[in-house]
């Protein structure tokens, strides 16, 4: 990394938001950086960047939405910066790049039954661990990392669903550190199969991911997951849509209207209650076939 890349990256930390949010704003101007070496741009300060250096990233062909959230980033970076005249310019709004009115629907789906059930006997075969924790993140709703770092939770969650609570509280792996909590949608399933991996986890070095570090479990995570299907519209993040789209019905059954149920599931998400229309968009898209 030059030293244009590393005063980005330091700027990038010091313009607030999640962990998660940070961690991907870091990315996104060390691709930048990556990208003006790369055409042998010679600037090594934040103050030399110009509008056609941006403009010239933003012609690779990118999707709209990955442009919006690069586009986002670099603004903030500018701003903190003090370069609000470039992060402003006419030149580099949504609108003059063409990048307004891009769907946040994305390409994902929920994964079917189907696809779901072969993926899981397949991961069994290979590694018993990462299927607990494939069957954890599909019948509570958890993200990949949360997921990963179940193993913590594993006593905790049992003893609950034992004394029948109704919510498990997730407090490892969240979007920005903040725990949430997730309603139990089938006590029976999620009882089966937390003792599956508390099983599994006792004879491999309590971990369901058997890696020294989070980082390398990650990485295992994601490569694993691509080599037994979950990858292109079935990601591993299919899982969460699919119980996303079970806990709307869960809802909608008890009564509650669907813009009720909506702002409920997006508050089992960890998303608040205020993105009911993105879930129904992002999430719900499939709910009513």
């Amino acid at each position: 990394m030059g030293k244009l890349g590393s005063e980005m990256k330091a700027l990038a930390k010091h313009c607030g938001g999640s962990y998660k949010t940070v961690n991907d704003r870091i990315h996104i101007v060390q691709r930048f950086d990556l990208h003006l070496r790369t055409l042998n741009v010679q600037i090594q300060r934040v103050a030399q960047i110009k509008v056609r250096h941006i403009e010239k990233r933003l012609a690779q062909g990118i999707s709209k939405r990955t442009l919006q959230n690069e586009m986002a980033s670099l603004r903030a970076v500018l701003q903190q910066a003090g370069r609000k005249q470039i992060a402003e310019h006419e030149r580099l709004t949504n609108q003059s790049l063409g990048l307004s009115g891009a769907s946040r629907s994305g390409t994902r789906q929920a994964i079917t039954q189907d696809h779901y059930r072969y993926v899981l006997e397949t991961a069994r075969t290979k590694d018993p661990g990462l299927a607990a924790a494939l069957e954890l993140a599909r019948l509570m709703g958890l993200r990949s990392q949360e997921a990963v770092q179940s193993v913590q939770s594993l006593k905790t969650w049992k003893q609950a669903v034992e004394r029948g609570t109704p919510r498990l509280t997730v407090v490892f792996g969240t979007k920005g550190g903040r725990p949430r909590e997730t309603v139990i949608l089938d006590a029976d399933a999620v009882r089966g199969a937390l003792e599956n991996a508390l099983t599994i986890a006792e004879s491999c070095n309590n971990r369901l991911i058997d890696k020294p570090d989070l980082k390398s479990a990650m990485d295992y995570w994601h490569n694993q997951a691509t080599r037994i299907g979950l990858t292109g519209a079935y990601s591993p993040h299919s899982l969460r849509y699919a119980w996303a789209q079970d806990a709307i019905r869960h809802y909608l059954a008890q009564g509650f209207s669907r813009k009720e149920a909506l702002a409920m599931v997006a508050m089992d998400l960890g998303h608040g209650d205020g993105r009911g229309r993105y879930l129904a968009q992002v999430y719900g898209r499939r709910n009513e076939e």
